[in-house]
C-alpha cells in the first residue's frame, strides 16, 4: 500500500515532500534551482530517474505531490501518469512536459493530475504556488468524492 502525507491546507511554511521523476539532469538542475528560489527549507526533494523506481519508492515513503516528467526511460506519455497515479491515486502529481508535447499533459489533466508545467517555462514562486495549489485542489476533490 502507498503512505500518502495527508496535508492540512499548506501553508507558506510548510515544508513539502517533493517526489521528482526525471531523467534529464538539465531539467533537474533547472527544478533544483526554481526551488531553491522560493526557499529551499520549504522542500525536501526525492529524485528518481525512472517510473519503475518511484513506484518501488512510494511504497516505503510518503510524498506531498509528485512532478513527473513523461518520457522516461522505463514510460512514455500518458501511461507514465496512469501508472504513478494508479499507484497513489490521493496523491497529487503535476506533469512536467516540454513544448513538444503539451498534448500529452493535457491528457493527463483529464486523467486526473492536477497541473501540469512546461520544463524550462517555470519560475521558483510559481512551482511552488502550482505544487500547493495541486495539494489543495486534490485534497478539495476527494473530499467531495469520499
Amino acid at each position: 500500500m502507498v503512505r500518502w502525507v495527508d496535508p492540512a491546507i499548506p501553508t507558506q511554511d510548510a515544508k513539502l515532500k517533493i517526489l521528482l521523476v526525471e531523467d534529464n539532469p538539465g531539467d533537474v538542475r533547472l527544478l533544483r534551482e526554481a526551488l531553491a528560489e522560493a526557499g529551499t527549507a520549504q522542500f525536501e526533494l526525492t529524485h528518481l530517474e525512472r517510473l519503475g523506481d518511484a513506484l518501488r519508492v512510494m511504497g516505503n515513503e510518503p510524498f506531498d505531490v509528485a512532478l513527473l516528467d513523461l518520457s522516461l526511460p522505463d514510460s512514455r506519455g500518458l501511461e507514465t501518469f496512469l501508472k504513478l497515479h494508479a499507484s497513489a491515486p490521493q496523491m497529487p502529481i503535476v506533469v512536467m512536459t516540454g513544448l513538444d508535447d503539451e498534448a500529452f499533459a493535457v491528457e493527463a489533466l483529464r486523467a486526473g493530475a492536477q497541473d501540469y508545467l512546461v520544463k524550462g517555462q517555470v519560475d521558483g514562486k510559481t512551482l511552488a504556488r502550482v505544487m500547493r495549489h495541486s495539494m489543495v485542489r486534490k485534497q478539495a476533490g476527494e473530499g467531495q468524492h469520499g
